[in-house]
């Protein structure tokens, strides 16, 4: 597994029914603490392979969350209702995330609009404040300042993460998209929390121990 070139130690990947039917006991067994699962895309979309993972991930020490492919055409409330329903009362350790990474020709401001509606309603319906992942281009040209108060995952495959001039931190790093590990059979992504194992606690959501 390449690891990036800093300091942190903290590493994870995310997966969707992309990397087919992983391994999990045989991947919780190497130096990895934290997990991403797809779970939605747009309002109808279900990743198929959701629900096995998450099945499989409960009997590991891995930390697991779930993210939202956001479709900027799609109406909001209804994708944050599409995503609540696939993954409320699933006790999801990690706070939920939004993938936001394409236009679909909406302009920036309605873009911001929606954007603040799925995060409005997700955080109220699990009782935490979602993550934002996007690569820094588009965070600087179609989010900017409005959203800066919400943990950053940035996409970012270099040797060092670059931010958009609006933002001054990062909590997830995606450095790599072509990483390989053993217990997946395909390639997959590979990030650094920016942070000591501990730390990665702030990243938990309040809902688990609600849900559990």
């Amino acid at each position: 597994m390449p690891l990036p070139q800093t300091e942190q130690t903290v590493h994870g990947i995310d997966v969707s029914h992309y990397q087919g039917t992983p391994d999990w006991q045989q991947i919780a067994s190497q130096p990895l603490h934290f997990v991403y699962l797809k779970a939605t895309d747009g309002i109808t979309y279900l990743d198929p392979q959701f629900k096995a993972n998450l099945s499989q991930l409960k009997d590991t020490p891995l930390l697991y969350g779930a993210y939202h492919f956001f479709e900027p055409k799609d109406d909001p409330k209804q994708q944050a209702a599409h995503y609540l329903s696939y993954v409320q009362g699933q006790a999801l350790p990690l706070v939920p995330v939004v993938d936001i990474e394409v236009t679909q020709g909406v302009a920036a401001d309605e873009i911001q609009t929606k954007l603040q509606v799925w995060l409005d309603e997700v955080e109220q319906a699990l009782g935490c404040r979602p993550m934002i992942y996007s690569n820094g281009p588009f965070w600087q040209r179609y989010l900017g300042t409005q959203f800066n108060h919400y943990p950053f995952w940035l996409a970012d495959y270099a040797v060092q993460p670059t931010l958009p001039a609006s933002r001054d931190n990062w909590q997830l790093w995606q450095y790599s998209e072509k990483g390989q590990i053993t217990g997946i059979s395909q390639l997959v992504d590979l990030n650094v929390f920016k942070g000591t194992p501990e730390a990665l606690a702030s990243l938990r959501c309040a809902i688990t121990e609600k849900e559990q």
